[in-house]
């Protein structure tokens, strides 16, 4: 990871040189708070109910329209297992909702030691992506440092027999991401996710200053 990190650290270091002016610096903002790595270790250490995670979100295909992160969660403990990749395309919907797209990533598991990892991203194309339908996140604002978002309900299907759709809300701020997720049965009850509240992430890195 520490090597993937680095060679992304040094392409947004040399782009930045020549980078191009704000056209929407609320959406940039969005995105500068997403950006960086991020722990619950605390809330972990707090509560054993919460399983220790790790997450990743880097810019990437700068040089492509719009804004294109990947995300990555793992265990932070044991062997680092990886429990989800994403590529989110972020972009403005209307004149006070934001949105973001997520994507799965075909056969990314072939490709996850950092150097090949890095390769195959800088290679893919968006029209390879899988969209993840109905699983869109519509943020507002609502402070100068705070975003809140949330997937449409019902909308967000998914495959495991006994989940007919996920909800997820988020609330972003300066070095904080607090994210909720919870899959509901056709009845409307939930029957995965935590009960007691969101996990919690705090900024281990300041590469939002990099932008």
């Amino acid at each position: 990871m520490r090597g993937f990190l680095l060679i992304i650290f040094l392409s947004l270091l040399f782009s930045s040189c020549n980078s191009a002016p704000i056209k929407d610096p609320e959406l940039h903002k969005l995105v500068v708070l997403l950006v960086g790595s991020f722990s619950n270790k605390e809330q972990a250490e707090n509560d054993s109910s919460f399983a220790s995670l790790h997450m990743t979100n880097t810019r990437i295909w700068e040089e492509r329209i719009g804004y294109w992160v990947y995300s990555e969660v793992s265990d932070a403990n044991k062997d680092h297992y990886i429990y989800s990749q994403r590529i989110i395309n972020y972009e403005r919907l209307d004149s006070s909702t934001l949105k973001g797209t997520s994507y799965e990533i075909p056969n990314i598991e072939e490709y996850n030691t950092d150097q090949k990892k890095s390769t195959f991203l800088s290679n893919l194309t968006p029209d390879s992506l899988e969209i993840r339908a109905g699983c869109q996140v519509y943020f507002k604002k609502k402070t100068s440092t705070i975003y809140s978002g949330k997937t449409n309900k019902g909308s967000c299907t998914n495959a495991l027999d006994y989940i007919d759709y996920t909800t997820s809300t988020y609330v972003i701020s300066k070095d904080n991401i607090s994210i909720w997720t919870k899959g509901y049965n056709n009845n409307r009850k939930q029957v995965w996710g935590k009960i007691n509240g969101p996990y919690k992430y705090k900024r281990l890195s300041i590469k939002k200053q990099l932008f």
